[in-house]
């Protein structure tokens, strides 16, 4: 009988194993960045893999006027893109926003919400004729209010600010 247990044990011991699952998902640090009076400025979540030089925003990301309203509010993802070096072509990197974002006055009061639409835009690189990069757009399901909460319609302006901050270059990121 005991030999009978001895065989079942042994046979379940050898059958478990441990499994190393891989995943696309990155391995991120929650980083929080203040102003010099203590109020939170940024908070969110960056890529592990560069923590050392730089902090590549993924995932959610909340900015903070110096009032402690929130600026801004939406996720961002990590992207490439083609540079020249010395030794060859080389990668470089930028967060993009994704998804649903949100702006504030430094009131309190919804500036702009919306979606990203995602395309593509060239941007000047250290080789001739840039490289493309994926780009947040701004698209008429964006939703623009004035200060006072009012509804209104955008101008090219505010369109452009809205757009112009879709992406972070590893510049715009480099760990201070």
């Amino acid at each position: 009988m005991k030999i009978k247990y001895f065989i079942i044990i042994s046979l379940f011991i050898l059958s478990c194993k441990s499994v190393n699952v891989k995943t696309d998902l990155p391995k991120t640090n929650t980083k929080v960045n203040y102003y010099e009076n203590g109020i939170i400025k940024s908070v969110g979540n960056i890529d592990d893999f560069f923590l050392k030089d730089y902090s590549f925003r993924i995932g959610l990301w909340t900015e903070f006027y110096e009032n402690g309203v929130i600026k801004e509010s939406g996720n961002y993802k990590l992207g490439t893109y083609i540079q020249c070096c010395t030794s060859g072509l080389c990668d470089g990197y930028y967060s993009y926003k994704i998804g649903e974002w949100f702006y504030n006055y430094k009131n309190g009061k919804l500036k702009a919400k919306g979606s990203y639409r995602i395309g593509e835009k060239n941007i000047k690189t250290s080789c001739e004729g840039g490289d493309e990069i994926n780009f947040g757009f701004v698209t008429d399901d964006w939703e623009f209010y004035d200060i006072d909460g009012n509804k209104i319609e955008p101008t090219k302006n505010d369109i452009i600010e809205i757009e112009k901050s879709s992406y972070l270059n590893e510049w715009n990121m480099r760990n201070e």
